[in-house]
């Protein structure tokens, strides 16, 4: 059991990895290729990526709460966004993007390492890849007047709870 009083103590992982002294460590320069190749540099999600990396264990109870209680709030259900989340994917396919998603949770799935994986974490990589997966969105609402709307929905509970703007 963690200590609230203790801020440096409320991450939800609470020492680095062996050999890793930051986030850039546990990035696969592979992927960070593939989306290169894809259109997308990882500076792009670095916000994203940061916010998830500094997660303290309020944030990841919070985020827990919302996508695991069906009436978390009026305006927001995670059965919704998971419907959401498709109907995305199936419009940025169209646009030649469809390696993107898949790379995004390949990077967002590899900052929390095996001794750290619990429900906890899977929430958090749930709803950071939801708000990477809304700012491509955002990239192309342009094209699709629709998209932003849904990158509103998804981005919800990473605004909410951290207070990043998606």
């Amino acid at each position: 059991m963690q200590d609230f009083d203790d801020v440096h103590k409320d991450q939800v992982r609470l020492d680095p990895p062996a050999g890793r002294a930051s986030l850039t460590g546990v990035l696969y320069y592979p992927d960070i290729l593939d989306l290169r190749l894809a259109g997308y540099e990882l500076e792009r999600f670095e916000g994203l990526l940061l916010a998830l990396d500094q997660a303290s264990y309020r944030n990841a109870l919070r985020v827990s709460k919302i996508l695991r209680t069906s009436e978390a709030t009026p305006i927001w259900n995670a059965r919704r966004a998971d419907q959401v989340e498709l109907l995305v994917l199936d419009s940025i396919h169209e646009y030649g993007l469809a390696q993107v998603p898949q790379l995004l949770r390949r990077v967002l799935g590899r900052v929390f390492e095996d001794d750290t994986k619990n429900y906890l974490t899977i929430d958090l990589v749930t709803v950071f890849y939801w708000a990477c997966l809304a700012q491509v969105a955002q990239d192309y609402a342009w094209r699709e007047p629709r998209l932003m709307e849904w990158a509103e929905y998804l981005s919800y509970p990473v605004r909410a709870v951290f207070g990043i703007p998606v």
